[in-house]
């Protein structure tokens, strides 16, 4: 299940998603968008919002990501965003998923079973 997480973009203030979708193919050909910015076309696989059925769809890796490297069958993070029309606009970057650390990770870190340091010694 794809988890969706909202966010406001800071320059717009227009309320975008992230979520993490793996790589399926990533397009030959270099594109331009409007601004000149050189981008491939990839196709991704993630659950769309409330299905359990796993979809298959296009976006934008743009230079500045696929440049670092991306690999097919691997996991990256997606920024969905929607245009003036209302149509969605879905940008792969170069960041992998990874799991986050939990509290359980390292929960026995600051557990010690001797004080090393007097609490008379504490300034």
């Amino acid at each position: 299940m794809t988890k969706y997480r909202k966010i406001v973009n800071p320059e717009t203030g227009a309320s975008e998603f992230v979520f993490n979708a793996t790589l399926l193919k990533i397009g030959e050909s270099v594109l331009e968008n409007t601004n000149g910015k050189p981008f491939k076309v990839v196709t991704i696989q993630f659950n769309l919002p409330d299905e359990q059925e796993e979809v298959e769809r296009t976006a934008m890796c743009y230079q500045s990501n696929y440049q670092h490297g991306i690999e097919v069958g691997k996991d990256y993070l997606c920024n969905l965003s929607f245009d003036q029309e209302g149509n969605p606009q879905i940008r792969m970057s170069h960041l992998t998923n990874a799991d986050r650390a939990t509290a359980e990770d390292f929960s026995g870190l600051l557990q010690v079973s001797k004080q090393l340091v007097d609490d008379e010694a504490v300034i």
